[in-house]
C-alpha cells in the first residue's frame, strides 16, 4: 500500500529534475564563465581625471558597480566617442566615460576620495604584447624614422584599411601580422615600414638601470615589479593558478609574452605595472587577487612593515602605493565605515 502511495511522489521529482537541472547547468557554467573586464584597467584609487580642454567630451550615467562601467567601456555601448578610461564615483553611484586618460593633453588627475580611476590599458602601454594586435599607443615614426601617414588618408599610398582603432597616424597591426604593428609612411618611395616598438617583456633592458626594478625574493619594492619570491596564493589563502595555464581562467599574460617576467609556476607577480605582484586564482569565480600578504622592504623600522592583513599596524607612513598622499582621518571619517 505505502509503496502504491509513494511511486506518485517519486515521479513528481523525477519529472522536475529533468525540468530543472537543464536550466540550472547552463548556468552555472555561465557563471564560471564570466570575464572581469576589470582586469583590462589600470586602477588609480582614490583619483579622478579634471579636462582643461573645453573641447574634450564626458559621457555620465548612474551605475550600480565599477564592474558595470568597465563592460560598457570595452564595448563603446552607448558612447559616441572610443572609451579610453572611466571614473567610478562610489558615493553617487555614477559613471564618468573619457576619450581620453592620464596621459592626454588638457587632463589633470586630481585626489578625490569618491573616485577611483580604470585607464584601459591598451592605452597606455609604450610596448606590445606578442604580435601587437592590441596596441593603440601613439607612436607615429617607422623604425627607420619615417613619418606615418595618416590612416584615413590616401596620400601618398592608396589602401583600403579602416576602422575604429586606426586613428592619426599611429602604428597599427589591424590584422595581426607578424612582425608587429606597423603603417603607410609619408615617403612615396617607401610604401610601409613596421614601427621599432619594444615587446612589453623586453621593455625593461631597454631602460636606464635607474629604472630597472630591483629583484627581491622576501619583500616588494615600489610595487613589486622585481619580486621573484615563491608566494602562490593571494591575501585571502586563495591559490593561484599556473601562468601557463589556462583554466579556469583565459589570459595572455603568459610565459611566452612576458619572457623576461618569470613567470614561473603560480608565484605571484607584477607583469604588467600593477599596484602589487598579483595572480590569476584558481577560483572560477574569482578571475585575478593581488598578492597584498608580501610585506614590503623599503621600510626603515618594524613599526613600518605589517604583517598579514595589516590590522595591527601602527607606522607613520602616509601615502599609498601609487605615491597619492593620505587625507587626516579626522576629516573623513566616513571612510571608516566603507
Amino acid at each position: 500500500m505505502w509503496v502504491t502511495k509513494l511511486l506518485p511522489v517519486l515521479l513528481l521529482q523525477h519529472v522536475l529534475l529533468h525540468l530543472l537541472f537543464p536550466i540550472a547547468i547552463p548556468y552555472a557554467e555561465g557563471q564560471k564563465k564570466r570575464r572581469n573586464t576589470l582586469h583590462e584597467f589600470k586602477k588609480s584609487a582614490k583619483t579622478t581625471l579634471i579636462k582643461e580642454d573645453p573641447l574634450l567630451k564626458i559621457k555620465t550615467k548612474k551605475m550600480n558597480t565599477a564592474d558595470q562601467c568597465a563592460n560598457r567601456c570595452i564595448r563603446n555601448k552607448g558612447l559616441p566617442f572610443t572609451c579610453k578610461a572611466f571614473v567610478f564615483d562610489k558615493a553617487r553611484k555614477r559613471c564618468l566615460w573619457f576619450p581620453f586618460n592620464s596621459m592626454s593633453s588638457g587632463v589633470k588627475k586630481e585626489f578625490g576620495h569618491e573616485f577611483d580611476l580604470y585607464e584601459n590599458k591598451d592605452y597606455i602601454r609604450n610596448c606590445i604584447i606578442g604580435k601587437g594586435g592590441s596596441y593603440k599607443g601613439t607612436v607615429s615614426i617607422t623604425k627607420s624614422g619615417i613619418k606615418c601617414q595618416p590612416w584615413d588618408s590616401m596620400i601618398p599610398h592608396e589602401h583600403s584599411y579602416r576602422g575604429k582603432d586606426l586613428q592619426e597616424n599611429y602604428c597599427r597591426n589591424p590584422r595581426g601580422e607578424e612582425g608587429g604593428p606597423w603603417c603607410f609612411t609619408s615617403n612615396p618611395e617607401v610604401r610601409y615600414e613596421v614601427c621599432d616598438i619594444p615587446q612589453c617583456s623586453e621593455a625593461h633592458s631597454t631602460m636606464n638601470d635607474t629604472d630597472v626594478p630591483m629583484e627581491t625574493t622576501e619583500c616588494i619594492q615600489g610595487q613589486g615589479e622585481g619580486y621573484r619570491g615563491i608566494i602562490n596564493t593571494i591575501w585571502n589563502g586563495i591559490p593561484c593558478q599556473r601562468w601557463d595555464s589556462q583554466y579556469p581562467h583565459q589570459h595572455d599574460i603568459t610565459p611566452e609574452n612576458f619572457k623576461c617576467k618569470d613567470l614561473r609556476e603560480n608565484y605571484c607577480r607584477n607583469p604588467d605595472g600593477a599596484e602589487s605582484p598579483w595572480c590569476f586564482t584558481t577560483d572560477p569565480n574569482i578571475r585575478v587577487g593581488y598578492c597584498s600578504q608580501i610585506p614590503k622592504c623599503d621600510v626603515s623600522s618594524g613599526q613600518d612593515c605589517y604583517r598579514g592583513n595589516g590590522k595591527n599596524y601602527m607606522g607613520n607612513l602616509s601615502k599609498t602605493r601609487s605615491g597619492l598622499t593620505c587625507s587626516m582621518w579626522d576629516k573623513n571619517m566616513e571612510d571608516l565605515h566603507r
